[in-house]
């Protein structure tokens, strides 16, 4: 496990991009945190060094959005509950795709076993982000992440 403090919106979205150059194919990113802890910026982040997408909104009523490079952004905070059945996850899950979620904890179902979950508090100026391996990729990708200390 490893807590990065983060002092603000552009340390959330600079995460984001560390995260991406240590992220590959096949893993999962469960981000939870309370509405405003900064999910969508760290996602916003990672989709901008990934694709080069300056700004990608949270697919908050569309639910889930491709992007280039197999790299898909699912945000469940629109739904009671979901079941992971209801999507395509072998596709989205493929061994050379990314997957980023928001709002995990509100899906019925078992996400994979090659991920991380990312937890986020607090809100604006000061946050804290909580990151924990699941499974041996992840823990590889943990390891490369690299954060300024």
């Amino acid at each position: 496990m490893r807590r990065i403090e983060l002092d603000g919106p552009d340390a959330t979205r600079a995460l984001g991009r560390a995260l991406a150059a240590a992220v590959q194919g096949g893993i999962c990113v469960l981000l939870r945190g309370d509405l405003g802890a900064g999910k969508t910026t760290l996602c916003q982040g990672f989709i901008e060094a990934r694709t080069g997408i300056a700004y990608a909104p949270s697919p908050t009523f569309t639910l889930l959005q491709a992007y280039p490079g197999k790299l898909y952004h699912l945000d469940l905070y629109r739904l009671g509950t979901a079941d992971l059945r209801e999507f395509d996850m072998e596709e989205i899950m493929a061994p050379d795709a990314v997957l980023l979620v928001e709002w995990p904890e509100r899906a019925e179902g078992d996400w994979p076993a090659e991920r991380l979950d990312v937890g986020l508090s607090g809100q604006g100026g000061s946050r804290l982000a909580t990151l924990e391996a699941r499974g041996d990729a992840a823990a590889s990708a943990l390891a490369r992440l690299w954060w300024p200390q």
